[in-house]
Order: C-alpha cells, then sequence, then structure tokens
C-alpha cells in the first residue's frame, strides 16, 4: 500500500519480521547494505556510508569525554566510524537478529549494543545503570516510528540529554508531500516493508514540541548528499539535523 499525506500507522511487527529477514541476508564483503539496501548496488552503499560519515562525523566533536548513545544502531556502522578514543558508546535497536551481529562485529571493551525498542530507551539506560550521555546519534529510525513514538522518542531524549550535550539526526524525509508505504513490495530488496517519509516541516513541528522546548536549538540542518547520483529517489531524500544545548 502506498499513501500520500494520509497519517496511518505501520505494524511494528511486520517491521520487526522485515528487518530479521534482513539480517539473513548480511554479508561481510557488503555489510552496510542491511540497513542501507541498495541490495543491487554495493558501490553505492560505499559511497553512501563514506559520504555521510565523512559530512556528519567531525560535527559530533568527539573527544576523550564524548559518551555516545545510538538509537537504532542496526549492525553497528556508525559504531564502525567511530575511529576516535572516547569514554563510550551505546548502541540499541529493536531487532534480536541486528543487535547479534553488532555484538560479533564490534568487541571493543567501551562498546556496548543492547535490544530494545526506541519506546524504552529510558528504561534501557536505567536497567544497564549508563549515564553522562553527551552525543546522541539517530540515523535513520524515524520513518519506523508511527507519529505518536516520534513525539515520545524525542520527549525521552530531550529528558537524557545532560548539559553540552549534541543530538544528530538523519532521516529520508518528503520532497513534497508525507508519503507512508505499508507492507509494500520492493522489487529490489525482494520483500515488503514499511515506512513513513515525513516532510521536514512535521519533523521541525516535533522537533519545537520536544526538543527545542527542553533547551536544545537546531544549529545546523541540511541536505546530506550534494551529489545527484546519491540522492536516486525521487520524491525522498537525506536530511540531517544537529541540535545542542549548553
Amino acid at each position: 500500500m502506498r499513501l500520500s499525506r494520509e497519517k496511518i500507522n505501520i505494524d511494528y511487527e511486520e517491521t520487526s519480521r522485515f528487518f530479521g529477514e534482513r539480517a539473513k541476508k548480511y554479508k561481510e564483503d557488503n555489510p552496510y547494505s542491511v540497513t542501507m539496501y541498495q541490495d543491487n548496488n554495493p558501490e553505492l552503499v560505499r559511497i553512501r556510508n563514506e559520504k555521510e560519515v565523512e559530512k556528519l562525523l567531525p560535527k559530533l566533536r568527539l573527544d576523550e569525554r564524548s559518551r555516545v548513545l545510538d538509537i537504532a544502531c542496526g549492525i553497528g556502522r556508525w559504531a564502525d566510524a567511530i575511529t576516535q578514543d572516547i569514554s563510550g558508546y551505546i548502541g540499541v535497536d529493536f531487532s534480536k537478529e541486528l543487535i547479534e551481529i553488532a555484538k560479533s562485529r564490534n568487541t571493543k571493551e567501551n562498546f556496548s549494543f543492547y535490544q530494545g525498542a526506541a519506546s524504552d530507551i529510558s528504561d534501557i539506560l536505567a536497567s544497564h545503570h549508563i549515564q553522562g550521555i553527551n552525543k546522541i546519534l539517530m540515523m535513520g529510525i524515524l520513518i519506523y516510528l508511527n507519529d505518536n513514538e516520534v513525539a515520545d522518542l524525542f520527549k525521552q531524549v530531550g529528558s537524557i540529554a545532560g548539559k553540552n550535550v549534541t543530538i544528530c539526526i538523519r532521516e529520508p524525509i518528503a520532497i513534497e508531500d508525507r508519503l507512508t508505504l505499508k507492507e509494500f513490495y520492493s522489487a529490489e530488496l525482494k520483500d515488503s516493508y514499511s515506512a513513513i517519509y515525513r516532510t521536514r516541516e512535521e519533523l521541525n513541528e516535533y522537533m519545537q514540541e520536544n526538543l527545542v522546548r527542553e533547551g536544545l536549538q537546531i544549529k545546523q540542518e541540511g541536505f546530506l548528499f550534494e551529489e545527484d547520483a546519491l540522492n536516486n529517489r525521487k520524491e525522498t531524500a537525506q536530511y540531517y539535523y544537529l541540535l545542542e544545548r549548553s
């Protein structure tokens, strides 16, 4: 099903099934295609990953005091990208299969991975006695959340984040109208999936209501890729936000 503008919910059980199937397609020579897709174009996966990291990693200003929370970490793509000495990295993903792969790929002593839903992020941190988070990554999670969960996640993030925090959000957005794919079959992926592509205006509204009100400021935002070859979708494009509270 493909819907424009209309607001409907997607089924999380179906999304869980989808990522379980994606995990089965993991290959060491093209690991990031599990969550970046482009199954038929591994070179595009490689270039997109390199360009994203090249653009966004310096904006995080990581150092030995950085304690990173990666919400929806997948197989640990951003854990791989962080080569600086940091205080710690915590990756959380609701897919058991993806977390198992992440744990097997990254064994750094101060890097930890936990299974759990974004809606439970505060409880996950509390149950593992994790404090002092000052860098938060949300890279492509919002399209898999219904509207009420987006608002709830932002509220939790606002309360988790202390002073001197940096939040980086990278999300595929709808260029013109909100687009929902519900159990939509992709010939490229050979599977059905569900996702909600929101407009920039919609995301900004969520941020204003749930993050900016908590003292965070949108410091930067813009389209992730400048190269036309990396934007191969007509209706959506990768967009990023950098928020800070000092």
